[in-house]
């Protein structure tokens, strides 16, 4: 009980700089979420049936779908990744589909390969109707995994805004004068 007291009677000294601490924080955790979103980023191509895609890596990869908010172009098409040797490569469903959105569209996980080695692969979706090569809004995004990476950054996220919003209350009771 006492440290509280000491943080209420030092609140406008102490609330200052953990306001401005934490925000900064905050700023850091938010470029850090786009700048992972951006970094895992691998391959981006366009909606068609079949096509050639290059590996320069191996590992395992993350198939997503980016498209129109709301857009059912992506509904009941399955995945098909075949490797140089004319293997199919072996896959899943991602375990937590994760949807990154801004305003006007959204990328969501949909399956995860696992690359034996580097080289040249055929992608093809099957059920893809009505090909349209003139759509550039739906597309085929490969990546890194990234997911708990982005965890963190969201957990750091919600701590220093939760950190920033005490800040700003204490602050605030101090030069109100709340008893």
């Amino acid at each position: 009980m006492e440290f509280l007291s000491f943080i209420y009677k030092y609140g406008i000294w102490i609330s200052v700089p953990v306001f401005l601490f934490s925000v900064i924080l905050l700023v850091k955790c938010i470029i850090g979420v786009i700048r992972i979103e951006a970094e895992s980023r691998l391959i981006s191509v366009p909606l068609r049936d079949r096509q050639e895609i290059n590996f320069s890596e191996s590992g395992r990869v993350v198939l997503c779908m980016e498209g129109p908010i709301l857009s059912r172009r992506f509904a009941a098409l399955k995945y098909e990744l075949t490797g140089p040797d004319g293997m199919a490569v072996k896959s899943r469903r991602a375990f937590l589909r994760t949807t990154t959105s801004g305003f006007k569209k959204a990328t969501r996980e949909l399956r995860v390969f696992d690359i034996a080695f580097p080289g040249r692969y055929t992608f093809e979706i099957l059920g893809l109707k009505g090909e349209n090569p003139s759509d550039p809004e739906h597309r085929m995004v490969f990546t890194r995994p990234h997911l708990a990476r982005t965890m963190a950054c969201i957990i750091g996220i919600v701590f220093t805004a939760g950190l920033t919003i005490l800040s700003l209350v204490l602050f605030l009771m101090r030069l109100v004068g709340v008893k």
